[in-house]
């Protein structure tokens, strides 16, 4: 399906004969509950059944409880789908394999995240990691849509958008890998018009079904999340940084990035306010990872960028990231990348 830019707008927010169907059910319970068990008794089963519709009174078990990657993605040829999520239908819980991009282009969503409710309004983008039980409701002229994403293209979008362990990159693995209870990360992008254009531009590439869709639309997704990262790294909300309180845990990231060659603990945890032993704390609780490995991770990204783009000597290199001895740079190098600087200049160079 070929749609101009300009008309989607108009398209994604016109209704769809499902959406009308679960519409009309809706407002037969809820305006006329006295004569619902009538009404749903005069619905067409066949109809229902070949077009896979949801009427929690005509079902007894779970509504898809569990999507396998194979479940969705057997039929695509690509890596990525994208759906408009179907206002009125009834509100179910389920879990998949893939990686679910909730993104409200109008209006508002009540989305719940294992059994907490998170209420999203238009520019926010939810992402919902694999395995974690949600359920999403839109029951009036609110717009939004899904782009489903299999486990392994998320990764290598949304990673390598970033550089390799970086402060950042940690706290999104830890959010989106390791947290088991209601993992979530939501970006409060808010009117931001490109965000919205690039949305636009992921759906319209979709639906198009052009030559080398999957390639464009993988280079679209790193192109969003490249978006969302350099404008709204200070907007993320997660469950670490609701239950953290105080300040942002990507902003302390963030001061660690510029400050790493030369910042402390007692020094880092006085900038933001927290005594030393909080402050490691809430750190290795936001990332996984204790204040000296966050350090160490990102001298040594700063190291491989170097290694990769100049041609300084390995010892002025060491220099430059804030090792004092070359030689400790060069076993925790190899340590944690399996070779010496030298090896990784030439793999990569």
């Amino acid at each position: 399906m070929k749609i101009e830019k300009k008309d989607f707008p108009e398209y994604i927010a016109s209704y769809t004969e499902d959406e009308i169907f679960y519409r009309n059910v809706y407002l037969a319970e809820k305006e006329h509950p006295e004569t619902f068990r009538e009404y749903v008794e005069s619905l067409d089963r066949d109809y229902i059944r070949q077009k896979k519709l949801y009427v929690p009174v005509l079902h007894q078990d779970p509504w898809f409880p569990h999507l396998m990657e194979s479940d969705l993605f057997i039929n695509i040829p690509g890596n990525i789908m994208l759906s408009k999520h179907f206002r009125y239908t009834p509100v179910f819980t389920h879990e998949h394999e893939f990686f679910e991009i909730l993104c409200v282009y109008d209006g508002h969503a009540d989305t719940t995240i294992q059994s907490i409710s998170h209420p999203l309004k238009a520019g926010d983008i939810c992402i919902i990691p694999p395995n974690t039980k949600h359920s999403i409701g839109i029951f009036d002229d609110s717009v939004a849509f899904n782009i489903l994403v299999r486990a392994a293209t998320f990764q290598s979008t949304f990673f390598q958008t970033m550089t390799a362990g970086s402060a950042l990159a940690t706290f999104f693995a830890h959010v989106l890998y390791h947290n088991t209870e209601g993992n979530y990360l939501i970006f409060h992008a808010g009117d931001d018009k490109q965000i919205r254009s690039l949305l636009e531009d992921l759906y319209i590439e979709y639906l198009g079904h052009g030559k080398y869709s999957s390639a464009f639309l993988n280079s679209l997704l790193m192109l969003f999340w490249a978006q969302l990262l350099r404008y709204h790294d200070k907007d993320i909300e997660s469950i670490l940084t609701r239950s953290s309180g105080g300040r942002s845990i990507t902003e302390i990231l963030d001061y660690l990035t510029k400050h790493y060659h030369s910042t402390t603990l007692q020094e880092a945890a006085a900038h933001f306010g927290y005594s030393p032993s909080h402050f490691s704390t809430l750190i290795k609780d936001s990332t996984g990872r204790t204040f000296l490995q966050i350090i160490r991770d990102i001298k040594l990204s700063q190291a491989c960028r170097a290694l990769r783009e100049t041609t300084l000597s390995i010892n002025s290199i060491c220099e430059l990231v804030g090792y004092e001895n070359p030689e400790h740079f060069m076993r925790t190098f190899k340590k944690v990348y399996g070779m010496t600087p030298g090896e990784y200049r030439k793999e990569n160079q």
